[in-house]
């Protein structure tokens, strides 16, 4: 299984310590232990936490083939603030990964075959990433292209979760989410249930995940809302646990293709990450079990 994901690798800056994240590196790094040969484009800067990111990217056995190197913009950095473990953001702008540069993708993203092409929000906030990820859609073909949209207030605009809904096959989101969606596009409240129909419809993707929680998750999937509940668990940290929901999602559904069956164990890993600190905790005994991952593949 190859997976290429697009956008931001930042340092999370929690409590005064530094925790390399941004969501296409958080799920990089998670469906990468899960097994999957893991790729990601993105931007750093030519500084200390540049390099030190990149060293980390290595270690999380991610390859680094297309990240780019920024000689005038810094590394990204966001300040996290954590209240009974939901985190708040205030991130830095003018940044490296605003700017990673279409002319800079390498033709050997050709030879290739990817299975899966994940992409956010955040890092089409600059119109120079914007277009970057505008011309791998162009020029690549992928199996699925995963869009978890991640919205980041004053980090977004509506022409940017349009052109993002129209690239890709499977969606996820978050409850809160899909208030702000049903507001712009079509201007009143709308159950999971009724906003999951018109945005399938309009948009034309095959899966729609809802996250909700410690409530679990709404998967839609051929026409049906399949709601699946979530183990309690105590928070510690949630950074980075939407983003392992991400991975054990995709890994389960492209193993077994059964969009439930994924829910499930997404849940599952996403609360473990929940209930650790850090956004990438190494998987215990159990986590790994669940989603099948082989002893060659522990980190």
């Amino acid at each position: 299984m190859k997976v290429l994901s697009f956008g931001e690798i930042l340092w999370d800056i929690i409590e005064g310590k530094k925790y390399l994240g941004g969501a296409p590196f958080n799920f990089s790094a998670h469906i990468s232990q899960c097994g999957a040969e893991a790729f990601i484009v993105s931007r750093l800067g030519k500084d200390t936490l540049g390099k030190k990111a990149h060293q980390e990217v290595i270690k999380w056995k991610v390859d680094p083939s297309f990240i780019q190197w920024d000689e005038t913009y810094p590394t990204g950095t966001v300040d996290v603030s954590l209240q009974e473990g939901q985190p708040t953001y205030r991130i830095n702008t003018q940044v490296a990964y605003d700017f990673i540069a279409a002319e800079e993708l390498h033709e050997k993203i050709k030879i290739h075959d990817f299975d899966i092409f994940y992409f956010g929000t955040l890092a089409q906030r600059n119109p120079v990433s914007a277009r970057a990820l505008q011309k791998i859609m162009q020029d690549y073909t992928f199996k699925h292209v995963f869009c978890d949209l991640n919205l980041r207030e004053g980090h977004y605009t509506k022409e940017t979760i349009e052109n993002s809904l129209k690239l890709c096959s499977i969606l996820k989101l978050n409850h809160e989410e899909v208030q702000v969606l049903s507001s712009l596009f079509y201007r009143e409240p709308l159950s999971e249930q009724l906003f999951a129909q018109k945005i399938a419809q309009d948009y034309h993707q095959k899966i729609i995940i809802i996250t909700a929680g410690a409530e679990g998750c709404y998967v839609y999937y051929q026409g049906e809302l399949h709601k699946i509940g979530a183990q309690k668990v105590k928070v510690k940290d949630a950074v980075g646990a939407g983003d392992s929901f991400s991975a054990a999602f995709l890994f389960k559904y492209l193993r077994n293709a059964d969009p439930v069956e994924a829910g499930k164990a997404a849940n599952r890993v996403g609360g473990f990450v929940a209930s650790s600190r850090g956004a990438i905790p190494s998987y215990s005994n159990e986590i790994r079990e669940l989603l099948g991952i082989s002893k060659t593949h522990e980190r």
